[in-house]
């Protein structure tokens, strides 16, 4: 699996919900099968939006009724290997879309991304997210004049366990 692979699954695992069964030990996300007494479990709740990666298709004009929704969008990486550690930096773009009058769901929806992801760390299937940090965010019209647009990106640094 890439960096780029993992680190987008864990986005949209953390987004979506915390269905697979995850646990806090130490500070740090990890598998329910690694659980012990010094673990506890941790629950977000998933963000009030449906999350996609992609998009299915929607009916010519796009029904209020699809809306909110975010989508997990563009992202690239850098490598960060060392002699003795497989790693890379990947930022990901996140897209909130919108058809409520003003910015207010749509910067809500933003919070609400922002305090899932920003400091979230993982250890799971042999990569361990170091962190994810906030890197900017900006809410925008579109050019349709009804729908908003919020855009965020966060990077994840990322290892791969030896």
């Amino acid at each position: 699996m890439s960096f780029e692979t993992f680190a987008q699954q864990m986005v949209y695992d953390a987004l979506f919900s915390n269905e697979e069964g995850f646990v806090i030990q130490n500070g740090v996300w990890v598998d329910s099968g690694a659980w012990d007494d010094g673990a506890t479990w941790w629950s977000w709740g998933q963000v009030s939006a449906v999350v996609y990666d992609d998009v299915p298709y929607m009916p010519e004009g796009m029904p209020r009724e699809y809306f909110p929704y975010i989508v997990i969008g563009d992202d690239s990486s850098n490598a960060w290997d060392t002699d003795d550690t497989l790693g890379a930096e990947v930022d990901i773009t996140i897209d909130i879309w919108s058809r409520q009058a003003g910015f207010k769901e749509t910067k809500r929806l933003m919070g609400e991304v922002y305090d899932v992801l920003n400091r979230l760390k993982v250890v799971k299937d042999g990569y361990n997210v170091v962190d994810c940090l906030y890197q900017f965010s900006e809410a925008l019209r579109d050019p349709d004049g009804e729908t908003r647009h919020g855009v965020m990106r966060f990077k994840l640094t990322v290892q791969k366990e030896n």
